[in-house]
Order: C-alpha cells, then structure tokens, then sequence
C-alpha cells in the first residue's frame, strides 16, 4: 500500500504575508498498481467473459423490453403536446435504446437509434416531424423483435437507407423553406 504524505498543510511566512500550501495527496490517491501476477490477469478476465456468455441468454429479452419501453415513449411523445419535456424523455429512452443495443448484439438497432437521438438533438435547426420519428421506432422494435443482430440482413439495411433518404429530404425540405 502506498503511504500517504501527511494531510498538513505547509506554511512559508514573509514579512508582509503568509502563504498557505495545502498537501500533494492526489497523486498518490490517484495512481494504483497493480501487481498481479499476468496469469491472473488472464485468469479474470476469463471469468468475466464466462460472466457475460451466461448473462447473454438474456440480451434479446431485456432488449425487447427496452424496445417496449421506447414504443410505450413514443406513444406518449405523439399523444401530447411536443414541448421540450416531451422531446427530452423520448430522447433519453431513445438514447437507452441505443446504448443497450449495442452491448446485447443489435448494432443496426443501435445505429438507427442513434439517428434518432441525433434528430431529436436537432429538432431546433431541422425541425423533424413527428411521423419520422415514428418510422424510427417503429424500425428499431421491428429490427429487434426478428433478431436482426447484424448488417448481413438486406431488408434492415435498406430500412437504414430509406430512414437516411427520409431525413435527408426533410432536411432539404427545411433549408430550401428557411431560403426562402
């Protein structure tokens, strides 16, 4: 264990003032060494993939129920009236989603939940309507609910593409009103 320098402060007095020196301890707290032997290294960090393989049977329940609770968000967003709350916690559930997509194995689920957290970023310079939006959860439960984990799925990934294509009309759409 390293030992700490002691906690009193050090005090140089001049003539005319005095200055105070608090301790250096950050360093010391801070910085920690591991002396292990490499064999446990490898030895834990086998535990801990045996750890995930186990939890991995139930990554695509606990993902449905975060896409569950991203419809359940949505449907929410749409009933009321769309004012920054609103925006804010489809936000923060859409941002869940993709998080979590990601660590459980639904990368293009996560990509395109990305996008929708990007939108709902943007909505103050690209407006986006809430008809887009929908498109974008709706695609993210259908690609999880099949258990499309990879690109390899052409019809997810056309999905992709024409959720790109819509936002980037929209976008259009929006410079050529705001030229205008």
């Amino acid at each position: 264990m390293t030992k700490l320098p002691p906690n009193e402060p050090r005090t140089v007095v001049h003539g005319d003032h005095s200055e105070i020196h608090p301790p250096d301890t950050l360093r010391a707290k801070a910085l920690t060494k591991v002396r292990g032997n490499p064999l446990e290294i490898v030895e834990m960090i086998t535990r801990a993939d045996k750890a995930l393989a186990a939890l991995s049977s139930n990554f695509a329940e606990w993902m449905l129920n975060e896409v569950r609770r991203l419809t359940e968000a949505f449907a929410q967003f749409d009933a009321g009236p769309k004012d920054d709350a609103a925006y804010k916690a489809l936000f923060v559930v859409a941002h869940d989603v993709r998080g979590q997509a990601l660590q459980f194995g639904y990368p293009l689920a996560g990509q395109i939940a990305a996008g929708l957290c990007d939108l709902i970023q943007n909505r103050a310079t690209n407006p986006v309507p809430a008809m887009i939006l929908g498109r974008y959860v709706d695609s993210i439960a259908s690609i999880v609910r099949a258990g499309v984990k990879d690109e390899a799925n052409a019809v997810a990934v056309e999905l992709a593409r024409e959720l790109n294509r819509l936002v980037t009309e929209n976008r259009k759409r929006n410079a050529a009103q705001a030229a205008s």
